[in-house]
């Protein structure tokens, strides 16, 4: 089976407002690119559940952006229930600035099996019924119909990225635990 290859790259940092994004490669290709949008100056899908940033903790004393962080790459990995404001147990990628995916996302369908990870059917959602929905070329997005990493690789990608930018011991696929 031909796979693809992830990448999970930071592509700028910002120490003013201490902000670093991230972004998906696949075959080393940006995914925003694939999808027709670029990630950093489309409002729309500009919401990386991966980044960093400071939030106020005297306005939101119990946010915890490396708890979240952490939740999102569980439902990556499979061994967490996939959560959407949606409730379609579909993987958000991108989201609207906003946070809402009632506004706008780019989502797809996780399968994991023993060798392979697969997203597929990856494309614009917004929560309207598909009879109320504009055509996806009025949105400009070139929906995929899906990509297969190697688990191994897969895993691999986010064990670096929580070893590097969350300090952390690696997850186990396998016990589900860090």
């Amino acid at each position: 089976m031909q796979t693809n290859q992830l990448e999970l790259r930071c592509i700028q940092q910002d120490a003013d407002t201490q902000r670093t994004d991230f972004n998906f490669y696949i075959d080393g290709i940006a995914l925003d690119k694939w999808l027709g949008f670029d990630k950093q100056t489309d409002l729309r899908f500009s919401d990386f559940d991966l980044d960093f940033f400071v939030v106020d903790k005297a306005r939101f004393p119990n946010y915890d952006r490396h708890k979240i962080i952490r939740s999102k790459i569980e439902q990556y990995l499979g061994n967490k229930p996939v959560y959407t404001q949606l409730d379609n147990n579909r993987l958000v990628l991108y989201r609207c600035h906003c946070g809402s995916d009632y506004c706008s996302v780019i989502a797809c369908d996780l399968e994991i099996t023993n060798d392979y990870v697969k997203w597929f059917n990856i494309a614009y959602e917004d929560g309207l019924e598909k009879d109320d929905a504009l055509e996806l070329d009025e949105h400009g997005i070139t929906p995929i119909k899906q990509l297969i990493f190697n688990r191994k690789q897969y895993q691999q990608v986010f064990d670096e990225y929580l070893e590097q930018y969350l300090s952390l011991s690696k997850y186990s696929f396998i016990t589900g635990r860090y």
